[in-house]
């Protein structure tokens, strides 16, 4: 092997490992967030992170001020998306956020079903968030895409780390 073909393989190596496949985690070190959850917590590492769980039904009665935000799972989309859920969403002082659901629209629609159509794939986003503002009577909504678009552990783990950032800044 020639000298220069061997510099040209070295080269294509150290380039070929810079095109890294993961996201580049960056740990959540901001303020202690209390997030309540439809459906199971989320596998995150860090201690400034606290979750309770909650049914879908005890998002009515459950006083939800006392956390930073309400997190969706994928199993209870199809529930949330209830019409009598949407005042919910539409009034809280609270963010929500729907995991595995490529919009926002089948939770404070009223009259829109929600179906296969409104969940992730390739291209959409991967969560959304939603935080009604009585100040100007307007909604604030958040999309979050997968890393590469790739439905890995590490590419979940980076759009929950993205959501405890968003809510970080929002308590600022």
């Amino acid at each position: 092997m020639t000298r220069e073909f061997s510099s040209i393989l070295l080269f294509l190596a150290i380039l070929l490992s810079a095109c890294t496949q993961t996201p580049d985690l960056e740990p959540y070190d901001g303020k202690a967030l209390r997030i309540a959850v439809v459906g199971d917590p989320p596998r995150v590492d860090t201690d400034q992170v606290k979750f309770n769980e909650l049914s879908i039904d005890e998002l009515r009665a459950e006083e939800l001020s006392s956390y930073e935000a309400v997190i969706i799972t994928e199993k209870n989309l199809a529930k949330a998306a209830e019409a009598k859920y949407a005042d919910t969403y539409a009034e809280s002082s609270i963010p929500f956020f729907f995991v595995s659901a490529s919009s926002h629209i089948p939770f404070i629609g009223e009259d829109t079903e929600y179906s296969d159509s409104w969940k992730w794939e390739a291209g959409k986003s991967y969560a959304v968030g939603v935080l009604a503002s009585e100040e100007n009577d307007s909604l604030q909504t958040w999309e979050y895409g997968l890393y590469n678009d790739e439905l890995t552990d590490e590419s979940i783990r980076d759009v929950y780390l993205r959501i405890f950032k968003t809510l970080d800044e929002l308590k600022q």
